[in-house]
């Protein structure tokens, strides 16, 4: 039977949704009145705070009432799981409000109204299962704040010089990238939308990069990578040694498995998560397409990452390589790619604690081994082709930012050669 229990965690109210192994949780802090100060004056005990708490009668009331929402649903509909109830009010939420947008929004209230197109786009988009609708609804809030009349701005009036106005305010401020890309993304929806009074050709040949205030910056920031030194003892770690504060070792295990896998397939974490068993050629090599590029890269199967797919082999119903992603538990989210975001959360808390191990300068992350992968194989001297291929980026983007002209070799290297012309 389903359960439910206030608990906190790492000093978040939440309201847990058992069954069995399962466990759900659903945030209440927002709805609590007077900011009270949970790791003080809240008695787990009896799931309330105690009279020395900030409006604590409400609040204790408040919490009262929504764990009763959840009960009495548990109580009409005992054939849903822990799951089930936990996305149920979101789901109506969400056909509720597809119903709202698609059939009682006219035309007419957006279809030259840059503002209440962009609040349209933001429902459609909440709309879709599990798709991202922070970005434009920061660009609404950037737009309101910054834009003289933005409220009333028409796209029949959207021109060059307009665009030109536009590029300046945003480049007073920061992220100027991220929301001139959002507002040209938004361009090219109004201008796909047969309803929408806009076309591309009133803003002719207008660049938004030609007014970023960055272009021309020379920037020395190199990724995070591990020193030789660094990985080398990485790969020769312990796993039965290493973290002893987790006490689930095979874990422990599993998030080790998968950060030496990235390093030697060059995989970004969210492409290593979605490779499958399929994705083994004949050729003994990896197949896949990567998701932030839309390319299909093929890499070698190492004898490391060969003992690693066996190891997992068959753990995964879904004939994933590591027993990580559940196709049916993932239906039940609406946040895209839920199962990998919370994976990489609780991977990068674990690394954090590598990295002091390993006395890296910086706090160790997942992508650090893609990272690391890349410099080694530059440095190395391996064709920039091959790798960009192997990478799945582009070959400028490995000389920008992984053609690093601090390695000592390659420093020795063009020294000798200099010294050699005037001998």
């Amino acid at each position: 039977m389903v359960k439910l229990k206030f608990v906190v965690i790492g000093g978040v109210l939440t309201l847990r949704i058992s069954e069995n192994k399962t466990r759900c949780y659903k945030r209440v802090n927002h709805l609590l009145k007077g900011n009270p100060n949970v790791e003080k004056h809240w008695n787990q005990e009896k799931e309330r705070f105690s009279s020395y708490a900030v409006s604590y009668s409400d609040n204790n009331k408040i919490l009262e009432e929504f764990k009763g929402i959840y009960w009495k649903l548990i109580q009409e509909h005992p054939e849903l799981n822990a799951k089930q109830i936990s996305n149920y009010y979101k789901t109506k939420a969400q056909e509720s409000l597809k119903k709202d947008v698609f059939e009682n929004w006219s035309v007419d209230d957006y279809k030259n109204s840059v503002e209440k197109y962009l609040e349209i786009v933001i429902l459609r988009e909440k709309a879709k299962q599990g798709c991202n609708y922070e970005l434009y609804y920061k660009l609404l809030l950037r737009c309101r704040m910054d834009i003289p009349g933005f409220s009333t701005m028409a796209f029949s009036t959207i021109d060059y010089n307009t665009m030109v106005s536009i590029a300046l305010i945003f480049a007073k401020r920061k992220s100027y990238r991220h929301v001139s890309k959002t507002f040209r993304a938004l361009l090219g929806k109004a201008h796909k939308d047969q309803n929408v009074m806009f076309n591309l050709a009133q803003i002719g040949t207008f660049c938004f990069n030609e007014y970023n205030p960055d272009r021309y910056d020379v920037s020395d920031k190199h990724p995070d990578v591990l020193t030789d030194e660094q990985i080398r003892r990485f790969l020769n770690l312990s796993v039965q040694d290493i973290t002893p504060t987790y006490n689930n070792r095979q874990q422990v295990e599993l998030y080790y498995d998968f950060c030496v896998f990235m390093f030697h397939t060059f995989f970004a974490p969210c492409d290593v998560i979605k490779a499958k068993l399929r994705d083994i050629t004949r050729n003994n090599t990896l197949l896949v397409k990567r998701k932030k590029t839309h390319r299909t890269v093929e890499v070698p199967i190492t004898p490391v990452v060969r003992s690693i797919i066996n190891k997992y082999k068959g753990m995964s119903k879904d004939g994933y390589i590591f027993p990580i992603m559940n196709d049916e538990y993932e239906k039940n989210h609406t946040v895209k790619d839920y199962t990998y975001k919370k994976f990489r959360e609780h991977l990068n808390i674990w690394l954090k604690l590598i990295g002091k191990e390993l006395d890296t300068d910086f706090d160790l992350y997942a992508y650090v081994f893609r990272h690391t992968a890349i410099t080694i194989a530059v440095n190395n001297g391996l064709p920039l082709s091959y790798i960009s291929n192997a990478a799945g980026t582009s070959v400028e983007m490995i000389q920008k930012h992984y053609y690093n002209g601090e390695n000592i070799h390659n420093r020795n290297m063009l020294a000798e050669v200099f010294m050699k012309a005037g001998a």
